[in-house]
């Protein structure tokens, strides 16, 4: 009698513990298809947000802390422009009442790299994009072996204490090294950080969340912080402070479910799952089963592997980039896409004090048509299936290439000046465009590449890109490498690269929208040969 009351108290532990079936999980084709937007996704989208804050700031410090300033004036010496005080320049660095005409008080002011002293803030500032190289290199390899958020939190952290230590340096070469292992650790978090979000938004919301959620706003919001500060030490303290809201959130959120299944850890994955849908405030009645999820988790899991034929757990480098044939040349497509457009695009930002109007207002517009343009591309991709992609990446890069050919037909014609103000939209928008571009090939890469090597391969794409900006500072200084100025030249070499771009994304990547995440390699010649076969057998 005693027996039969504790087991039937047990069955009814166990029918309070297991929620009953409900058709939800029966309607599910992938596990891409749980992810909702709730108030999970939000707080993940407020995280990346306010990381990408920290992650652009810090990279395009640079536009302000090395904008140089007009030498009025030196010692008994006034002068009637720039050309005219650099011919004097080493009779003025010996001086110590140098009068400046500026709009920010940058580093190149501070530690007197000007006239022909600027290539070495442009070298300093290619080193610190090499350091941003070397993290995206390192921790997308990290990301992709130890998961997605630690290696984030431990990255933000370093940005924090190195930002610090950069705003307190003393020289220019102080400066140069907090700021280039301060690079490091900015590589490793906007790797991972765009990777995590991809993984943890419904596969219908990538396209608009991207585009709403990226570099663009954050453009503007730089803009307002160098103005109110308007001092290059201050501006760094406000930019490592920005890491801390981002930092308390990660506490918050949860390790990637679709790295969890990817590494075999289904069970963990399942836990994920389960946590966001509370946090969600999903009733209980609508909630997944537990016994049916993770059933339905190994399941996927299984077949996963068994078509990729690996094994669970394997650890993954960057030679798996070669593996086959559509995985290398998606990767390097979008690594010379995100080569280009960054290139174009900070070639053209570093160089904003050159252009007409107030660097502030510059860098606002800039950051204005980009969210603009981002959040019309957003709409198209969210209500247009045939809006795709390569479509989107197509009109981007051939406005730009038609700005530059405008651009170098105003510099042939020597009618610059006269159409300075047109030159300048033209400047604003082509930037706008390729910020657009560089989003669509972020997305593309995610959803072109498996779990097992989404990291590696998106940390490759970066390192392109931080190539692109190491190169960026040099475009339109050359003449200080070669003696000559040539204006057309900067804008020629910005020409060739954008129309290379253009055509190879068109025409050697498959398109992606809407496609579910594969966690494993799978060679699909081969897989095709199988299925033939099968099908000859039978």
């Amino acid at each position: 009698m005693t027996s039969t009351r504790k087991s039937e108290n047990c069955d009814e532990e166990e029918s309070l513990h297991e929620k009953p079936p409900n058709d939800r999980i029966h309607n599910v084709i992938h596990s891409d298809d749980l992810l909702r937007m709730g108030r999970y996704s939000i707080l993940l989208c407020i995280f990346v947000e306010v990381a990408m804050l920290s992650q652009l700031s810090n990279t395009m410090l640079m536009v302000y802390a090395g904008a140089a300033p007009i030498i009025k004036s030196c010692g008994n010496m006034t002068f009637s422009s720039n050309e005219e005080a650099c011919s004097n320049y080493n009779y003025c660095k010996q001086q110590d009442d140098i009068t400046f005409e500026r709009q920010f008080y940058g580093i190149t002011e501070q530690f007197k790299l000007l006239c022909e002293d600027a290539k070495l803030e442009k070298m300093g500032t290619s080193i610190q994009m090499i350091g941003v190289m070397l993290g995206c290199l390192v921790f997308g390899q990290i990301g992709d072996l130890y998961g997605r958020k630690k290696p984030m939190m431990f990255c933000l952290c370093m940005c924090f204490v190195f930002g610090i230590w950069s705003a307190l340096s003393s020289d220019f070469k102080k400066f140069t090294i907090f700021r280039t292992i301060l690079c490091f650790f900015n590589g490793g978090q906007s790797t991972i950080s765009v990777v995590y979000m991809i993984e943890n938004i419904p596969k219908r919301s990538r396209g608009y969340i991207s585009t709403l959620i990226s570099y663009s706003p954050n453009v503007i919001l730089l803009g307002i912080l160098a103005f109110f500060f308007q001092q290059w030490d201050r501006l760094v303290l406000a930019i490592s402070f920005l890491t801390v809201p981002a930092i308390v959130i990660l506490a918050f959120l949860h390790e990637s479910p679709r790295w969890l299944m990817q590494k075999g850890k289904v069970s963990h994955a399942k836990k994920v799952f389960i946590s966001i849908e509370k946090f969600d405030g999903v009733p209980v009645s609508k909630s997944l089963n537990e016994v049916e999820l993770e059933i339905f988790l190994e399941n996927e899991h299984n077949k996963q592997v068994e078509d990729a034929n690996t094994k669970v757990g394997k650890q993954h480098s960057f030679w798996h980039l070669f593996k086959t044939r559509e995985i290398m040349t998606g990767t390097f497509v979008i690594a010379f896409t995100f080569f280009a457009t960054t290139l174009i695009n900070y070639s053209i930002m570093f160089n904003l004090g050159a252009v007409a109007g107030s660097i502030y207002m510059n860098s606002i517009l800039i950051g204005l048509l980009r969210y603009s343009i981002s959040l019309f591309s957003g709409f198209l991709d969210y209500k247009f299936e045939k809006f795709d992609r390569k479509m989107c990446h197509g009109i981007c890069s051939l406005l730009t290439i038609s700005i530059i050919i405008a651009i170098i037909g105003f510099c042939l014609t020597d009618t610059t000046s006269t159409f300075s103000s047109l030159i300048r939209v033209g400047v604003l928008l082509s930037c706008a465009m390729t910020s657009q571009a560089i989003i669509v090939a972020s997305i593309a890469s995610n959803e072109l590449m498996p779990t097992a090597i989404r990291s590696i391969s998106y940390s490759t794409a970066q390192l392109f890109s931080r190539f692109g900006i190491v190169v960026a500072p040099h475009v339109f200084h050359l003449n200080l490498y070669t003696g000559n100025d040539f204006p057309v030249l900067p804008y020629g070499i910005l020409l060739i690269i954008g129309l290379a771009d253009f055509l190879f994304f068109r025409f050697l990547i498959p398109e992606t929208k809407n496609k579910p995440l594969e966690d494993f390699i799978v060679n699909r010649r081969k897989t095709i040969l199988d299925e033939e076969e099968k099908e000859d057998e039978v």
